[in-house]
């Protein structure tokens, strides 16, 4: 889509997200019967990285699907604000400020996700690299949305349009991630869309 593009730096995601936080979850409302087959079908288990994990309004369903750990990383303060109280009194979710991209993180997960959040990103192949070096052995880099890629691309272009790359359909992103996993699964529906690959030992 022509309308829309990528931000030129993170400082402009940050402040369009930090400007949203509030309220955030009264706009936000997955449908647990699809997010429940994301994660079954990405094979998502053991310790996850949420990335890019705004309000932490996947937590209750990482739990649901038998997750032991979450750890949330959102760019944005705000965001993050919201997650941590509102997960507080649960020592299974923890939350941090910062770029995925570039945490810094030394821990390895089994699982990581980027739920409805991938063109915002503003070097896909650079945070794919990067997220595969955060995966155990067999790990699972997980990239969803729980909806189309044409309906998402139109909500962009009315909401978001200077922080957003148009969602590329899923064959090609799964051929950008296949020179650092195995793809286990893939889907581009009218009302899903996910990516799903193994890491490589």
């Amino acid at each position: 889509m022509s309308d829309i593009h990528p931000a030129s730096n993170l400082d402009e995601v940050r402040k369009y997200f930090d400007s949203r936080a509030q309220g955030w979850d009264d706009r936000q409302h997955p449908e647990e019967g699809e997010v429940m087959r994301i994660l079954k079908e990405g094979g998502v288990k053991g310790k996850v990285l949420d990335v890019a994990c705004g309000t932490g309004v996947m937590i209750p369903f990482y739990f649901k699907a038998g997750v032991g750990e979450v750890v949330g990383i959102d760019l944005s303060p705000k965001m993050i604000e919201v997650a941590e109280r509102k997960f507080s009194s649960d020592r299974r979710a923890k939350f941090l400020v910062g770029d995925a991209v570039q945490s810094g993180l030394e821990e390895k997960f089994d699982s990581i996700v980027v739920f409805n959040a991938w063109p915002h990103f503003i070097h896909p192949l650079k945070a794919i690299s990067a997220f595969a070096k955060l995966l155990r052995p067999s790990g699972r880099l997980v990239i969803a949305h729980d909806k189309g890629r044409e309906q998402l691309n139109r909500i962009h272009a009315g909401g978001a349009p200077f922080v957003s790359s148009p969602l590329p359909p899923a064959k090609d992103l799964a051929g950008s991630m296949s020179g650092w996993l195995q793809i286990k699964f893939e889907a581009d529906e009218e009302g899903m869309y996910e990516v799903a690959g193994k890491k490589i030992a």
